[in-house]
């Protein structure tokens, strides 16, 4: 007999953001994390770097625009910065679970946010508890960041290394940004279900969930993290290094379908142009005897004007989403 799942909801949706090299970091970090707005609207946070190696994080629960203001974008300095937003995924709520993570460690404090789910996380938080890891949060996230720390005989080894191994021990979708005193790391899982761009603006570097958000501050799109990929960034420029053998291209179907923003391009292909093509082909597949073609906003808006292209239905606005306000978080009941 098949186990009852009581959960029908997606929680696969969080937004990171990352800026290396750039001066006002962390002022740039909010504007890419609000145009990510839409992965996430639980929580947010931004970790920063100091010219002095220092690392300084604000984070809250709400939207972007009510936990950050400019007093507290003060208190972010640096060129150097990671955000992420929030939209529950496995481990629930709660202000402890809201992304950048950030850990102080003897061997240098590191910040890292994550989009996606572990899928493996249960056994290997039972087996980093069971050698000493105490968890801060419920959420999977966190069990990277251990997986990192965890060696004790390879303490002279770079960094790299050691993601490397941490890695390969993960099973499911992920995109993570790591942050040092000195680099940031963007991995990709092995098989490439959660996007992760990299751009350029001016001499620094930027990587982000989403291309709409190199739009917003002015970054030039460069090309994506490749699955089983992590990209190391710092004064040196940008290098690339495989984790996995196992490589293969296989994005989540529901980030061109629901997730990511019209403007966005998602290896290579523009979301907008997919999913009026969407639109096309179910007139093709599905034709209607019906009067108008009615989109719900926002993610079926540019499929229902396919439809309508295709089918030569006139395409008609049913149904208007309040643009003035956010989400509410008070959950309706089923009455």
């Amino acid at each position: 007999m098949a186990p009852y799942i009581s959960d029908r909801e997606l929680h696969e949706e969080c937004g990171v953001f990352g800026i290396f090299g750039v001066p006002g970091a962390a002022s740039l970090t909010y504007y890419g994390l609000h145009a990510l707005q839409h992965r996430g609207q639980e929580g947010c946070g931004i970790v920063s770097v100091d010219d002095r190696g220092a690392l300084h994080r604000v984070k809250g629960s709400g939207l972007v625009t009510e936990v950050f203001n400019e007093d507290k974008i003060a208190q972010l300095p640096g060129n150097m910065a990671i955000g992420h937003v929030r939209y529950t995924t496995a481990g629930g709520g709660g202000i402890e679970n809201i992304q950048p993570f950030l850990f102080r460690h003897n061997s240098g404090d590191f910040a890292l946010a994550h989009n996606g789910n572990i899928v493996n996380s249960e056994p290997l938080r039972e087996y980093l508890e069971s050698r000493g890891s105490l968890f801060q949060s419920t959420s999977d996230s966190e069990i990277l960041a251990h997986l990192i720390k965890k060696e004790t005989k390879f303490r002279d080894r770079p960094r790299i290394y050691a993601i490397i191994d941490a890695l390969n021990m993960l099973e499911g979708a992920f995109a993570f940004v790591i942050m040092t005193a000195n680099r940031v790391y963007a991995c990709r899982d092995k098989y490439g279900l959660r996007p992760l761009s990299i751009g350029r603006l001016g001499d620094g570097w930027v990587v982000s969930s989403e291309t709409c958000a190199f739009d917003t501050i002015g970054a030039e799109y460069v090309r994506d993290v490749e699955p089983g990929e992590i990209v190391t960034i710092d004064d040196k420029g940008i290098r690339s290094r495989d984790y996995s053998q196992y490589k293969r291209r296989e994005m989540c179907s529901m980030e061109y379908i629901y997730f990511a923003r019209p403007d966005s391009d998602i290896e290579g292909c523009n979301v907008h142009a997919y999913r009026k093509e969407s639109g096309r082909l179910l007139w093709q597949e599905s034709p209607a005897e019906a009067d108008i073609v009615v989109g719900v906003p926002d993610s079926s808006l540019s499929a229902a004007m396919g439809y309508a292209e295709a089918s030569g239905l006139p395409y008609e606005m049913g149904l208007i989403k309040n643009k003035y306000i956010g989400r509410t978080f008070i959950q309706p009941t089923q009455e």
